[in-house]
């Protein structure tokens, strides 16, 4: 007995020893300006334990305990940092990580490579990768890069409307700093309204959803602003050929706080006013657009951080004519806007080196109006159609961090939905008509989640979301669940599969197809059901490390049910101007105006990159089917959606021969959209006439034959495919550093090199032939030509 006692004091210590645990946590901030770096690697070599900062640059490890730690915290674009520890203790720890000055391109997901994450379908984008590619007008647009990778299409050539896995634009989840964007489009979607100087990161999720997003069916776009530099003061600008733009930031207390301020503005109405005045002198018409963007934040010390932003943008056309006619006038004016404004204030507190939270307060507003007025001596009227959305939420998040095997989340929110779909002013002399519709809605989510790393091999993602979503005579309740697994078949290959239930209450009224402002968004009703969308995806990632090259290779198949669309000939604008909503009109009638149906995508997605060195890019390619039915259009038949393209490639090429010039060169092809249009038409007047004939011999007819009253047959719904479209875009950036940190960057950028003309639309007009006889011929309008562009930057 008294040997047994001493071996147990002689070992207990030791055994006490190796189940003893350490943690290490902190945050990781960019070196220079303090900015929280998110996505970063911390890495512990010698057991293989590897985690990565939150999206405010937070991170906590938790290791066994040894006589002497080696932490790595790693991440592309910036030097490795190493913290080591000899008899380590739990330790609070923060990190300053400093850039390299290597060109760098897009990354995909975070630092950790995609054979090390149980994330799939996610790309990441970096403020500096938008601005080395060349791009329409040498306007930098976040969009326009996110369609650059596989997966990812556009509505039209030129456009920023975004279609992920075939799904619509209103199925994107777009937030900034986590308000909710309900229109991201400037000159009637040319371009986004992310104003790259103010964007610090992007990221594009499409499959395999963490269970903290919800509420759209095909993909979240997070976009985050930057923070301000703690440091010191710093500005950057520019312009191009359409618009002007700037931005500064810098400490409110050294160390402790900063602020950011950017905004943006066209003069693309100064170019056109005076050309349209040429063209019709009677005619004024103005167009522009602006984006302001401010933050703030506040480190009060290790446990508590506050963040506050806002964004205020619009665009506003304008039309007056002018008529002078024997001494009297008259005027017409028609005109449309159309704005997004959002608030968000954050507060991170840490309990523990363990668990870390956000509570938010989330404010986001969009309106739109059209008007139309006329006005003679004997006659006047007008029009105003008023639209908007403006949402409340309360959010709460919860991150428990117990060991590097586990990451747990889990959160609630609360928002009040208050739709506006319709507020519609018609006066007369005689007559004045106001009606407005008003739809709120609530909605209550919860959601958790846990990944867990089983020896590095396999990686799995459970999660649930429970959404509750409640309008006037009806609450809706949709449970999500949501599942990632990754495993490790080799060090640098992983085979990755995912499942997702979304389901969305926000509904879009769309009878355009390039995002115009007179698209609707609506709750759901007491009869029009949330739409729900069922995802699975499979692929498999490998990675090159020293190259830097990456390949993947993603199949997914989605279905998608209670998706709505109007039914054919209806849309509740028209109805709106022409005076058939009533005082009493409510939700349902729209809600009579729409048809719900289902609907399936599904494809298969190649990617192939290189982000390390001086030569860097990808070549993407996707192959894909999309397709919906419903039983009041198409005669019941499923048609190819106007989302469906066949197949789309993007090719893209970065090289920086020496720091200061960098070379960049896409090539993109995408079979054509599916759009209606008559496969044939009838000569109504010619018909009519010999019916006249007929009954009524002894009476002379005036024959219709070359009035074009035509009855047109349409067929199939989608029934034409447009033809398809490619161009290849290069760019050059030549950098001159001036003293006193003042630089200058001149860029060089040609759209189309080899002026394809690419369809933008099609439509049918009336023709002769050699006979005089009237007929109908399809035309197209190719809007982009070559077009080549200049753009100055400043930096200081």
């Amino acid at each position: 007995m008294k040997k047994i006692l001493i071996l147990l004091c002689l070992f207990l210590p030791l055994y006490l020893i190796a189940q003893q645990k350490v943690t290490i946590s902190g945050y990781v901030y960019e070196f220079g300006s303090r900015e929280s770096l998110p996505g970063i690697t911390v890495y512990e070599p010698a057991t293989r334990t590897a985690v990565t900062t939150n999206s405010y640059g937070f991170y906590s490890i938790t290791l066994p305990y040894r006589d002497s730690l080696c932490i790595v915290f790693t991440c592309t674009g910036f030097r490795d940092d190493t913290l080591r520890l000899s008899a380590p203790e739990d330790l609070s720890h923060n990190t300053l990580l400093s850039k390299t000055e290597m060109l760098e391109g897009i990354r995909v997901t975070a630092e950790r490579t995609a054979s090390e994450q149980v994330q799939m379908s996610s790309i990441h984008i970096g403020a500096k990768e938008v601005k080395n590619i060349p791009i329409l007008l040498g306007e930098k647009d976040v969009f326009k890069t996110l369609l650059l990778m596989p997966g990812v299409q556009s509505g039209t050539e030129g456009t920023s409307g975004i279609y992920v896995r075939g799904g619509g634009p209103d199925q994107n989840l777009i937030i900034l700093d986590e308000a909710p964007i309900y229109n991201a489009n400037h000159l009637l979607g040319f371009f986004s309204i992310f104003n790259g100087d103010a964007i610090k990161s992007v990221e594009l999720i499409k499959g395999g959803f963490p269970a903290r997003y919800g509420g759209r069916l095909s993909s979240v776009i997070d976009v985050q602003m930057k923070e301000g530099n703690k440091d010191s003061y710093h500005g950057e600008g520019g312009i191009g050929l359409i618009s002007a733009h700037a931005m500064v930031e810098g400490p409110i207390v050294k160390g402790k706080s900063s602020f950011m301020v950017s905004a943006r503005t066209t003069f693309f109405d100064l170019l056109a006013m005076p050309v349209m005045k040429i063209i019709d002198p009677s005619t004024t018409t103005g167009y522009y657009f602006f984006d302001l963007n401010a933050k703030f934040n506040y480190d009060f010390g290790r446990k508590d951080k506050l963040y506050v932003s806002a964004y205020w943008g619009r665009d506003k056309f304008h039309m007056t004519e002018v008529d002078q006619w024997e001494g009297e006038t008259t005027r017409y004016n028609i005109g449309m806007y159309w704005q997004n404004a959002t608030a968000t204030a954050r507060w991170n507190h840490l309990f523990t080196s363990k668990i870390f939270s956000n509570l938010s307060f989330v404010f986001s507003d969009y309106k739109m109006n059209v008007y139309d007025k006329y006005k003679d001596p004997d006659w006047k009227y007008s029009m105003d159609f008023n639209s908007g959305i403006r949402d409340y939420t309360l959010k709460y998040d919860l991150s428990i961090l117990p060991t590097a095997t586990h990451q747990i989340h889990a959160g609630a929110s609360l928002t009040y939905h208050e739709a506006r779909p319709s507020a519609v002013t018609l006066k007369e002399d005689t007559f004045s008509h106001k009606t407005k519709i008003m739809d709120p809605g609530l909605e209550f989510a919860l959601y958790a989640d846990d990944e867990i790393n089983i020896k590095n091999i396999l990686r799995i993602n459970p999660g649930i979301r429970l959404v509750c979503f409640s309008v006037p005579g009806r609450t809706y309740f949709s449970p999500e669940p949501r599942l990632s697994v990754s495993v490790n078949i080799l060090k640098n290959l992983a085979f990755k599969t995912s499942y997702a239930r979304m389901a969305q209450s926000m509904l879009l009224l769309s009878t355009s197809t390039i995002g115009l402002p007179t698209d609707l968004w609506v709750p759901i009703t007491k009869s029009i059901r949330p739409q729900v969308s069922h995802q699975v995806a499979a692929g498999i990632h490998y990675d090159w490390r020293k190259p830097g090259l990456a390949f993947s290779v993603e199949g997914y198949y989605k279905k998608m049910n209670h998706v709505i669309a109007y039914k054919e000939g209806a849309s509740f604008f028209l109805d709106a101007l022409e005076g058939y909503v009533d005082e009493n009109v409510t939700s349902k009638q729209w809600a009579e105006n729409v048809t719900t149906g289902q609907g399936w995508s599904y494809g298969v997605e190649f990617l192939v990159r290189r982000t390390a060195g001086k030569f860097t890019g990808w070549v993407g390619y996707t192959l894909s089917w999309t397709q919906q039915q419903f039983d009041d259009l198409n005669f019941g038949r499923k048609f190819f959606s106007r989302y469906d393209r066949r197949h789309d490639i993007s090719i893209v090429l970065m090289y920086s021969p020496i720091p200061k010039i960098n070379l960049s060169v896409a090539w993109v092809f995408a079979s054509g959209n599916a759009v209606t249009l008559p496969t044939s038409t009838y000569d109504y007047s010619t018909l009519t006439d010999e019916l006249d004939a007929h009954f009524y011999p002894n009476e002379y007819h005036f024959s219709g034959l070359g009035h074009g009253y035509f009855i047109e047959n349409y067929g199939e719904k989608n029934n034409l495919r447009m033809e398809p479209f490619h161009h290849l875009d290069i760019g050059i950036q030549i950098i001159h550093q001036h003293k006193r940190n003042w630089q200058s960057i001149f860029e060089i950028s040609i759209y189309n090199v080899y002026n394809q003309k690419n369809a933008f639309f099609y439509y049918v007009t009336t023709d002769y032939d050699w006979g005089g006889v009237q007929k109908q011929v399809l035309q197209k309008i190719c809007i982009f030509p070559i077009i080549p562009s200049f753009t100055y930057h400043f930096k200081f």
